[in-house]
This record gives C-alpha cells, structure tokens and sequence, in this order.
C-alpha cells in the first residue's frame, strides 16, 4: 500500500465492462513518485490524500481481478514525506 495524493480525474474512452462505472483517478505517490490510476473506492475529492492499496489487495478491494490500484482509505493527516 502506498500514500499518496489524489491528482485528477481519468475519463477513458473505453474501459472493460467490469469498470464500467467506477470512478477513476490519477494519484502521485508521495512524496514525489511516479503517477498511476487507481479505482476510485471513497469518492475521493482532487488534492486529498489516500492510501491506495496495489496489485492483489486492490484487485480483492474491487472484486476485479484486472484491478492493480484502489483508493482504500482517506488519510487526515499524513506525516511529512508521506511516512509515519
């Protein structure tokens, strides 16, 4: 699992019928890593901070097996660098 900060909104042109629906996002790893969408669980507003789970937790969290990232938690106040 990773924290990271919820970036934008990802519109696809097609999507497989399985994600048909699901909302999706674009997330930046904190505290300055790479870009990725994620599966959209919590409705999570653009410039909040998630903690996203990845590959099989993801793909348990969303019941989708092609699923490889799902926003799982909002976090109210991540420590500096994204650590604890």
């Amino acid at each position: 699992m990773i924290i990271a900060d919820v970036v934008g909104k990802v519109w696809p042109d097609r999507v497989l019928e399985s994600l048909r629906g699901r909302r999706l996002v674009l997330v930046r790893e904190r505290p300055a890593g790479p870009d990725r969408v994620a599966v959209d669980l919590l409705n999570a507003g653009i410039g909040t901070t998630v903690l996203v789970a990845t590959d099989e937790a993801a793909a348990a969290a969303t019941g989708e097996p092609a699923c490889d990232a799902a926003v799982v938690a909002l976090v109210a106040d991540p420590a500096p660098g994204g650590t604890r």
